[in-house]
């Protein structure tokens, strides 16, 4: 015991603060930092005589997150048809229907899509009105949208500060900051604030989906406001960013961590679409097909996320299965006129 107490040290979180290039690197970068600065805690399903995890409050700043390689493999749980899936859940609400009910308890407690898509139309409603009362203000042809209020909020305390949800959304909030660079272009710079995550195997996937996203909220305001909008900064700030007390034990940690930083995040990388195909065989719009496939089987009575193999003997020819246009660009949903009364379920 006396130990473990050495190891707590002051009990006071740490700030840490990490700039990189491009998103696998980033996810290099945190993951050593975590365990380098890290105060040891208890981390979330902490079991008796497991060791202590590594936490902090850490902030990341990818200057070009829409550069490769944007995969670093120890931080990555999931194969390519899980990743694709995980970014149309995000962007396009695709299993918003999982939400548990009476029916299936078993099903999820929330969906990211679910809670922020009814107010983005407020978002966009703002920006463009926000563009048309400033064009011309200070002699100029276009508008300005320099405003701090672009943001949307997942946190609902009626559903998430009960007991009855046992696994409350992580991520609290997303912020579009528009800025002009020093040639006059706007540049959209996208925030995330996060209550709690798993650094090593969630981390490089969360924000894989965020910056898909990212890019979308770029290529709805160009076409809104009629005018060029390029990708700025995604900064990501997490209250707890941890590493499990059971990678120390299960996993050999600190042998990996030293890998790491031996090898660099380069060895260990890859681009999206390289991994796409190195783990599922399929690019992107061949893993498209396939979730659309398993969403069609789900809806006819065939069960969740079937194997290709089974929708294959199902009748499914995944080589041209149609998925829906719209998974090429933004949702349908965000042209929609701002509904106040959707609002409501925000608190």
């Amino acid at each position: 015991m006396d130990g473990e107490y050495k190891l707590r040290k002051d009990g006071k979180i740490p700030i840490i603060s990490i700039e990189a290039e491009n998103l696998a690197e980033a996810t290099h970068k945190a993951i050593i930092a975590c365990y380098e600065y890290g105060c040891r805690v208890e981390t979330p399903k902490q079991k008796k005589g497991m060791s202590l995890g590594f936490d902090a409050d850490i902030t990341v700043r990818i200057k070009n997150p829409d550069s490769e390689p944007k995969v670093y493999f120890p931080g990555m749980h999931d194969d390519g048809r899980g990743v694709m899936q995980y970014i149309l859940e995000v962007t396009h609400g695709i299993h918003n229907h999982w939400k548990k009910c009476p029916e299936h308890p078993e099903w999820w407690g929330y969906t990211y899509n679910e809670r922020f898509v009814d107010q983005l139309p407020f978002i966009f409603q703002r920006i463009k009105a926000d563009w048309e009362k400033r064009k011309g203000e200070w002699g100029e042809e276009k508008g300005r949208v320099s405003g701090r209020d672009y943001q949307f909020v997942i946190w609902r305390p009626g559903e998430d500060i009960i007991l009855e949800q046992e696994d409350p959304p992580c991520l609290q909030r997303g912020q579009i900051r528009l800025l002009l660079n020093d040639k006059g272009e706007i540049i959209l710079n996208y925030i995330t604030d996060w209550r709690s995550r798993d650094l090593l195997k969630a981390w490089n996937e969360n924000n894989i989906g965020q910056i898909e996203l990212m890019k979308l909220f770029r290529d709805k305001i160009s076409n809104m406001l009629e005018t060029e909008i390029k990708l700025g900064a995604y900064i990501d700030r997490s209250s707890s960013l941890h590493l499990y007390g059971l990678y120390i034990d299960r996993d050999n940690l600190e042998k990996q961590i030293k890998r790491m930083k031996e090898e660099g995040y380069e060895k260990n990388s890859m681009s999206l679409e390289e991994f796409f195909l190195a783990t599922s065989g399929k690019d992107s719009k061949g893993l498209k097909r396939i979730i659309a496939a398993q969403m069609c089987a789900e809806y006819l009575g065939f069960g969740l996320n079937q194997s290709e193999s089974v929708l294959e003997n199902l009748g499914y020819n995944l080589e041209k299965f149609a998925y829906p246009k719209e998974w090429d660009s933004w949702p349908s949903s965000w042209d929609a006129k701002p509904n106040v009364k959707k609002l409501a379920r925000v608190l």
